[in-house]
Parts: C-alpha cells; sequence; structure tokens
C-alpha cells in the first residue's frame, strides 16, 4: 500500500505488471520520484516499478534489483517520456537518485535509489 501522498502516479502504475499485483514501494523514493516529475514538469510513463521475484527475473533483472518488492520496498523504476536525452540530464541533476541509466535502444530511463552504493550514472547503446 501507498502511504505517500503523490499527485501524478497511481498504484496500478507502480504495481508488478505480472498480474500478481505486488505493491511495496519505499516512500522516499516515491516522494523523490514525485519530485522528479516537479522537476521535468512533463508526464511520466512508469513501464516498471514493484516487481515479484519471478517477474524481476523474467524482466532480466538482477537478483539485487531495486524494483524487487517481496522481502524489501522497491527503490526504482524504469519510465520513458517525451525528449528522454533532456529527463537523462535532470536525473542526472537531481540529486535525486543514485542509479539513472538510460537504456537508449529500449528508450526509457532506470530511475533508482540503492543505499548501498555512492552512484551510478551511465547510457546503455
Amino acid at each position: 500500500m501507498i502511504v505517500a501522498k503523490i499527485e501524478n502516479f497511481t498504484e496500478n502504475e507502480l504495481k508488478c505488471k505480472c498480474g500478481c499485483g505486488r505493491l511495496n514501494i519505499d516512500n522516499e523514493y516515491l516522494v523523490r520520484l514525485q519530485a522528479f516529475r516537479y522537476i521535468l514538469g512533463r508526464p511520466i510513463k512508469i513501464n516498471s516499478a514493484c516487481r515479484c521475484v519471478k517477474h524481476n527475473k523474467n524482466s532480466g533483472g538482477v537478483e539485487t534489483s531495486c524494483h524487487q518488492c517481496e522481502t524489501k520496498k522497491c527503490t526504482a523504476a524504469d519510465i520513458s517520456c517525451i525528449d528522454l536525452e533532456d529527463a537523462y540530464a535532470k536525473a542526472c541533476k537531481s540529486g535525486l537518485f543514485n542509479e539513472i541509466i538510460f537504456y537508449r535502444s529500449k528508450m526509457f530511463i532506470h530511475l533508482g535509489l540503492d543505499r548501498k552504493q555512492k552512484g551510478n550514472f551511465f547510457e546503455v547503446k
């Protein structure tokens, strides 16, 4: 259940997409995601946020993925929007996330908050 009150995202967008409906998202992360939406000034589509272990594996996610939400709270979302170049630059400058990956060929950006690492900002062709 979402505790943080947010304006631009619904529980349906954030829950696991495999059909299990699992939703266990970190409130601080959710507030950061909403803050990024304000900074960006345009809509963001959530491609993937919370993932059960099975869906994370089927999606090619690593075992320690911040998307996983069964044994811990999800602290990641893959997003798409108009002008991904600008969104990537703003995400890197925002200081809101420490795991930012631009999957250029797949046309989405991973925005993660991994409390175990300092920062990973890179682009995958």
